[in-house]
């Protein structure tokens, strides 16, 4: 008796049109066929495929699918899933170059999803990391630092493509984000 293939290995093997159109009639999230579905693996695998490709309509589908989880999750969970959608836009503008408007390569789509982290000023945030025992800072807080954080770094690996330049605040925290948690 050989192994059941998962619904996700079938998925996987079909050609993208077919993947397109099966997406079509879900919603994301849900079960499939009354089973549940690997969602995150499923984007996770459609993001590899789109990086070794060098394919936009791969990317297209994995941001599709991470937009739609990132929607459906909280806290942790939504900025992990966010994280790895921003992180394949940036390793495809890096790839391919960046274009104003474009669903993939437009990177002020992760400028504005840093600006939607920014909790406090570097100001504050430099006067806060001063405390001599950051265990005396909120968790909550320091989290949000770390969120901004990580989306720094996504910025830098696109620093080149314009970003910067378009908007020169993101020098200061680009330099800052070494002294963030």
């Amino acid at each position: 008796m050989e192994p059941k293939t998962s619904q996700l290995q079938t998925v996987l093997g079909w050609p993208l049109p077919q993947v397109r159109t099966w997406l079509d009639g879900l919603v994301i999230g849900a079960p499939v066929q009354g089973e549940s579905f690997n969602w995150v693996g499923f984007a996770f695998t459609a993001a590899a495929r789109a990086r070794e490709e060098r394919s936009l309509d791969w990317a297209h589908v994995a941001l599709h699918i991470y937009g739609v989880l990132a929607g459906l999750e909280a806290g942790d969970n939504a900025h992990s899933v966010r994280l790895s959608e921003m992180s394949l836009r940036a390793w495809m503008i890096r790839e391919l170059g960046s274009r104003a408007g474009d669903a993939v390569l437009d990177p002020d789509v992760i400028y504005s999803w840093f600006q939607g982290l920014i909790v406090m000023s570097m100001d504050e945030a430099a006067k806060l990391l001063a405390t001599p025992d950051w265990r005396t800072i909120p968790t909550q807080t320091l989290l949000k630092l770390r969120y901004m954080k990580s989306a720094l770094n996504t910025l830098a690996h696109i620093s080149e493509s314009g970003v910067v330049e378009k908007h020169p605040e993101l020098k200061d925290w680009l330099q800052f984000r070494s002294r963030l948690p």
